[in-house]
């Protein structure tokens, strides 16, 4: 039965695959076999119970009626081989496949406890998978923080990063047209001089846009442990390289549980759209202000993805207080608010101290000793 097909099983040891973000392929630590996305396709199928799709007498069932069938299906395997652990510390709680056990929270790196099964109904339809490993998160991380000044070195000791965590990050990724209307008195104001005397001259105009905006992908995550703040700082991502949802990119990774539904996310994608939708209608105009602007918006053609976007997530309890960094696990791109170390910025404020002081007697003594000539 699917049911009881692991489609992340090697097809020559039976052992486990896991999803290799260098390689982007799936890879048995057993054998050592490696299988392109195709070939994991094809053996899945081959698995495949493919007589529900079809009735014994009657033929083949309607399209609506076989998705949900299929969707029906999706979702008890998904129930089947995921565990949910919960932290009793923090809350968070931490989805990881059958094989993948979860010793730590992600968030605050107390032990978990096994909690169950996850429900089926947080099976996402869509997954963007690791595009490196940790060791190039590391270096990413610290090409970034090793910039700033002042920040304190036990955030570069082998003990911290080693609680940067391979997190698929819940995200309600939506598409949608959106009408917009903006108006507006576009102004333009020329000074010259002529004859001793300074004239100015202002010219107003009346401005009308009208616009349709297709968006493809604007992401809300969906997760209340993590900064919204700090998942807009490391898009984009490229959707486009997102894959229908399989439990062996799963292999390795944890995923948190969404806890936000994508109809509290809603306010949050409209005032991105409302905010671009303005960006983009200003940009058409050549006045130098535009004063008594309004705008007006309305989204149409409401759809959603549900995704898991990839993120090497790490927090960093410094003096009692936790900082967040993230790495964008497709792109690289590094965000998070640093840590200033006092006892850094005092030795370097006594070696400015001491620089200012010296450069005084010496500059003095110089002085002095030029007034004997």
């Amino acid at each position: 039965m699917a049911s009881e097909a692991k489609q992340f099983h090697c097809p020559n040891c039976l052992a486990d695959l896991k999803f290799s973000p260098t390689g982007q392929n799936f890879v048995c630590e057993y054998c050592k076999s490696t299988f392109t996305e195709a070939q994991v396709m094809e053996v899945q199928r081959k698995y495949m119970d493919l007589e529900s799709y079809y009735q014994d007498d009657i033929g083949q069932m309607p399209p609506e009626m076989q998705m949900d069938d299929r969707e029906r299906k999706n979702r008890e395997r998904f129930q089947e081989e995921t565990n949910l652990y919960s932290c009793p510390s923090c809350g968070a709680e931490i989805i990881s496949d059958a094989n993948t056990a979860a010793a730590f929270c992600y968030y605050c790196h107390n032990p978990v406890i096994l909690k169950g099964r996850v429900d089926g109904m947080y099976r996402p339809s869509m997954v963007l998978p690791f595009a490196f490993d940790k060791d190039n998160a590391v270096e990413y991380f610290n090409n970034w923080a090793k910039k700033k000044w002042f920040v304190p070195k036990t955030l570069f000791s082998q003990a911290q990063l080693e609680k940067l965590t391979g997190l698929y990050v819940p995200f309600w990724v939506a598409r949608s047209t959106t009408s917009c209307r903006m108006e507006a008195v576009g102004e333009n104001v020329r000074t010259w001089t002529s004859g001793g005397y300074r004239y100015t001259e202002k010219t107003r105009y009346k401005v009308v846009r009208d616009a349709a905006i297709d968006y493809e992908g604007v992401p809300a995550d969906g997760s209340q442990k993590i900064e919204d703040l700090l998942m807009e700082a490391i898009e984009p991502f490229d959707y486009k390289k997102a894959k229908p949802f399989d439990m062996a990119y799963l292999s390795g990774f944890y995923a948190d549980k969404y806890d936000v539904d994508k109809e509290q996310v809603l306010p949050r994608i409209q005032q991105r759209m409302y905010l671009n939708n303005g960006k983009m209608l200003d940009a058409t105009t050549s006045y130098q202000t535009l004063a008594s602007r309004r705008q007006y918006d309305k989204t149409e053609a409401l759809s959603w993805d549900y995704m898991l976007l990839p993120v090497w997530f790490m927090t960093f309890d410094y003096k009692g207080k936790l900082w967040e960094y993230a790495v964008n696990g497709q792109s690289g791109k590094v965000a998070g608010e640093l840590p200033i170390s006092k006892g850094k910025l005092a030795a370097f404020c006594a070696v400015i101290a001491l620089l200012v002081t010296l450069l005084i007697f010496f500059g003095g003594y110089f002085a002095e000793g030029a007034g004997w000539i």
